[in-house]
């Protein structure tokens, strides 16, 4: 296997898992297009939203992630420039980049029943197999129990989300299921981030 660069990756490794509808737990490396995948809705409820593309997919590379510890025992693996959710009971959740996070910081547990905010206990980083990422039609997905956008790199998750809103128009027109994707970046992702990168101040992006 080689060794990927994760400054703007943003992704998750292999063995990292979702649930599906039907209450299977997926590891991410097996999550294929047309599964529905748990997240919240805008209400902020449990809900199940459509996989409708590969942001990347690399089975055979390497990359460094963080190991997201929380003081009641979830656990997430999550590149450090990927955004994952944050917030207190009652307030909003804050999309931040998981190299932000420090012991004491809550992130957002979801299960297909309920939700519960759990305070960071320690953040640790090594080396994990594959470079996976997913787009879901509500742009936030639960890996390993724990909530996070499907985007990565900018500091804005609604930003993206209407960034990526060509991608979901034209999956919706190809209609895919259950297809075997091209290893690597999405070309709409990498299209993205070269505009982006010209229209948007720099301290908007991910620095390692």
């Amino acid at each position: 296997m080689s060794c990927a660069s994760n400054k703007d990756t943003g992704c998750f490794p292999g063995e990292a898992q979702v649930l599906t509808e039907d209450g299977t737990r997926k590891k991410m490396k097996e999550v294929a297009l047309g599964d529905k995948v748990l997240t919240l809705n805008s209400h902020g409820r449990p809900s199940f939203s459509k996989v409708i593309e590969y942001l990347y997919y690399d089975p055979h590379s390497t990359s460094e992630y963080l190991k997201v510890e929380s003081e009641d025992g979830h656990c997430v693996s999550i590149s450090p420039n990927h955004l994952i959710f944050t917030g207190q009971p009652g307030g909003k959740k804050k999309a931040v980049f998981a190299a932000t996070l420090k012991p004491g910081d809550c992130i957002i547990a979801v299960s297909n029943t309920h939700t519960q905010h759990c305070k960071v206990k320690q953040v640790t980083s090594g080396t994990q197999d594959g470079i996976y990422n997913v787009l879901t039609r509500t742009g936030t997905l639960v890996v390993d129990g724990i909530l996070a956008s499907c985007y990565a790199s900018y500091k804005s998750h609604k930003t993206s989300h209407a960034a990526c809103a060509p991608l979901r128009v034209a999956s919706a027109l190809k209609k895919r299921t259950g297809k075997t994707p091209k290893e690597g970046k999405h070309g709409g992702v990498r299209f993205a981030r070269k505009v982006g990168e010209v229209f948007t101040p720099k301290s908007m992006w991910f620095s390692a």
